[in-house]
């Protein structure tokens, strides 16, 4: 006996349309613009696919970025004008020296002290001979009352 095979047509798939349909597509980020200060974008497009929305959708998103990325970091915000002298608000170094020689002076209580002032005051390269020729008469008083002790 022969043996008979039935052979049915192997049908094509056919292709369905998809069940879901794409409303809208959108892409929202964050830009800082400076520090703790963010803007957050967001771009919604209705459209066939997601590579055309993206592809509509980037150019503006990029430009965005570009425009806005640190915007107050780049931008240099006006400085105030100043309305008073415009020269140096402290001292020169040889007047702070001198301030503190005398502080440290007056302020001196054993003999030991009073010898470690008077040696920096003689090496100090901050005091002026004019400053030291000041002090002079403040150690001298100071040695006299530290003696009469």
């Amino acid at each position: 006996m022969e043996s008979t095979k039935k052979t049915t047509p192997k049908k094509k798939p056919v292709k369905s349309k998809p069940k879901v349909e794409m409303v809208s597509y959108s892409i929202k980020m964050v830009i800082p613009t400076g520090q703790y200060a963010n803007i957050q974008p967001e771009i919604i497009v209705k459209a066939n696919s997601v590579e055309e929305a993206h592809d509509f959708i980037a150019p503006h998103m990029n430009k965005l970025w570009r425009e806005y990325y640190l915007v107050n970091e780049r931008r240099p915000e006006p400085q105030p004008t100043p309305t008073g002298p415009t020269g140096p608000t402290t001292p020169p170094d040889s007047n702070v020296a001198l301030i503190k020689a005398t502080q440290a002076i007056e302020s001196c209580l054993s003999l030991d002290a009073f010898e470690i002032i008077t040696n920096q005051v003689n090496v100090s390269v901050k005091l002026t001979e004019e400053d030291k020729s000041i002090l002079k008469p403040l150690l001298e008083k100071k040695l006299s009352e530290l003696e009469d002790k």
